[in-house]
């Protein structure tokens, strides 16, 4: 088809400033509200380790009878990184990459891939044979191996960042050039590289002498492939050729406005570059069609009438082509992003259920072709991005 132009989790407020990017009010001081109180436990003993996440890979492509395969990768520090496939890089399928929890500290995208895994490979659901008959669908539930395994003290903390030291004379630049901007080294005990600041447009970039000027950079340029991740998750887009690009990620709490104090649950994006800007040539078509991924969740979700899963807003626009989601719509897949609200909050498992519903969904829609009905413009009706708030626990 042609492309359409681990048991004890414990988040740093930094981290979750990073992850979403925005400025938060002031911090909230209504009784009972969005933020736990510092004595409340929380229970996320649910979330899986690194090691359970394998385990129950292997046990569910051992019984899915054939219809999923894993591939296998490696992080910086030798952590195997999966790779899940239903079915093959054919030319006349629809085709879908899902990257869940590029950030460490954020693990509930990894859970939903989990979820969506075992569904895909075990259902005898009549829509998942539909699914699965139209649609190619291949997952990596969690790319931060080393993010989301981190300990400190002997817990783990989990974090936004891998675990990397910059090393010039990799790439032939001297010892004394400067590191990436998105390098964490005096702000972390272990240096690391925010992985979601790693791509580049230029699939085929590869950082040296000859464009190290580029270096620091910042967010509004490509990054430059220095981490293992982002070139295995360019790698597997390149083989995949994917129509459709998903990315589970996690931000900050926001209201649904200021005069509506109930949370936002879900935020969604279409596009995290800036079309009048000179990073790539962008396909109005792949815009066109990003927009209607995610009008057709937000539709269906809003379907459920009044429930959690309908507090839905579009997250705010950005341009940030160093993401995988900026560097892929510039090479001409749609993308959709889930920035679910902050694992601090309660209700974990309804957060997860939240997306698993709305990549199902959009799965479904791709192989009914429901999804190309939808009007575009829909997207833009869907709430802006309402006022952040911060803890009032610092």
């Amino acid at each position: 088809m042609e492309k359409f132009v681990s048991k004890i989790v414990i988040f740093n407020l930094i981290c979750i400033v990073l992850v979403s990017g925005l400025a938060y009010a002031e911090p909230q001081s209504i009784p009972n509200g969005p933020w736990v109180n510092p004595e409340q436990p929380i229970n996320l003993e649910a979330f899986m380790s690194n090691e359970e996440l394998e385990k129950k890979l292997a046990q569910i492509e051992a019984r899915s009878k054939g219809k999923m395969s894993l591939d296998l990768a490696y992080s910086t520090t030798g952590l195997p990184i999966y790779i899940v496939k239903f079915g093959d890089a054919e030319p006349d399928q629809i085709r879908v990459l899902i990257q869940g929890q590029i950030h460490g500290g954020e693990p509930i995208g990894a859970e939903a891939c989990m979820a969506l895994i075992q569904q895909l490979a075990l259902s005898g659901n009549a829509d998942i044979d539909q699914i699965l008959d139209a649609v190619t669908v291949w997952i990596v539930p969690r790319l931060n191996v080393e993010g989301a395994s981190f300990e400190q003290n002997d817990k783990i903390i989990q974090r936004r960042w891998n675990i990397q030291t910059w090393s010039p004379s990799e790439w032939g630049l001297s010892s004394g050039a400067e590191a990436p901007w998105y390098y964490c080294d005096d702000l972390c005990d272990i240096p690391g590289f925010d992985i979601n600041r790693d791509f580049n447009p230029d699939l085929d970039f590869v950082l040296s002498p000859l464009n190290a000027s580029l270096l620091p950079g910042d967010s509004t340029v490509p990054g430059f492939f220095v981490t293992p991740e982002a070139r295995l998750m360019r790698d597997i887009y390149k083989e995949l050729e994917p129509d459709v690009f998903i990315d589970l990620q996690q931000g900050g709490t926001h209201l649904i406005s200021a005069e509506d104090n109930s949370m936002c649950t879900l935020q969604l994006l279409a596009l995290a570059i800036d079309v009048d800007r000179a990073d790539c040539t962008l396909n109005p078509a792949v815009l066109e069609f990003s927009k209607q991924i995610n009008a057709y969740v937000y539709q269906n979700l809003q379907s459920l009438g009044n429930s959690p899963f309908t507090a839905i807003q579009r997250y705010a626009d950005v341009h940030l082509p160093g993401t995988a989601l900026g560097a892929f719509s510039c090479n001409g897949t749609a993308t959709m992003l889930y920035e679910t609200r902050s694992v601090r909050q309660k209700s974990i498992g309804m957060l997860a259920k939240q997306m698993i519903m709305g990549i199902t969904a959009t799965l479904k829609g791709l192989a009914d072709g429901s999804i190309f009905d939808v009007d575009p413009a829909i997207y833009d009706t869907i709430p802006p991005s309402g006022p952040g708030i911060a803890n009032p626990h610092p």
